[in-house]
């Protein structure tokens, strides 16, 4: 009995290590093939972060457009200004020059008479005796032909007042007397205030000197 319980035994252990290393065989094939399709899916499990960074490209194109349309409604305005220089041209406030300043010259133009063609006469309105012929002997050396002095209302004021073309002529004696042109009038168109005695030495001058009693001309 026990030789053939031996022998029972035996073959069957023999038999079953074969298929057990087998069996353990194909598991571990089993395993790494597994294993290595494993493997081999990651990357497709990473595909969702490529379809990310193809979402991340696609906004990326995306956003250059919004920020180049951006930029050009930006710039827009920018070039619609440096685009109408004649406009804000237009809307600046129009300048008027300055008027030239008017000087003494302008007024009075260089003379046309020689001092003896032009006839002086002074008449006295100051209230000083024989101021008019003592202005009279001051003049006439400088050749003006004189007219013999005459009296004048009585006047606060002195003038020296030319007929129409003897302007310059009348601010030659006003400067030899260092007065301001402000003394120096248009023959009034009523004439000066002088007694009949004088009317027509007035007549014939052509400026007539009427000393005041602001003694702004005194003789000597």
């Amino acid at each position: 009995m026990n030789t053939r319980q031996r022998g029972g035994l035996g073959p069957s252990n023999a038999a079953a290590a074969p298929r057990a290393f087998l069996l353990i065989a194909i598991a571990i094939l089993l395993g790494l093939v597994m294993l290595w399709k494993g493997l081999d899916s990651t990357p497709g499990i990473v595909a969702p972060a490529d379809n990310g960074s193809a979402a991340v490209d696609a906004s990326t194109d995306e956003a250059p457009t919004d920020a180049a349309g951006d930029a050009s409604s930006d710039e827009t305005p920018a070039d619609s200004g440096s685009g109408d220089p004649g406009d804000a041209g237009s809307a600046a406030p129009a300048t008027t020059e300055a008027p030239a300043p008017t000087t003494t010259e302008d007024l009075f133009p260089e003379p046309t008479h020689a001092p003896n063609e032009v006839k002086v006469l002074v008449a006295n309105g100051s209230g000083v005796s024989g101021a008019a012929g003592k202005v009279t002997d001051m003049l006439s050396p400088l050749g003006w032909a004189m007219e013999s002095p005459a009296n004048a209302d009585k006047t606060s004021v002195t003038g020296i007042y030319y007929k129409t073309g003897y302007a310059r002529d009348a601010r030659v004696i006003q400067e030899h007397f260092g007065e301001a042109p402000s003394i120096l009038s248009q023959f009034p168109a009523g004439g000066v205030s002088v007694p009949d005695g004088a009317l027509d030495r007035v007549d014939n001058a052509d400026i007539v000197v009427i000393l005041g009693s602001d003694l702004a001309i005194q003789g000597g």
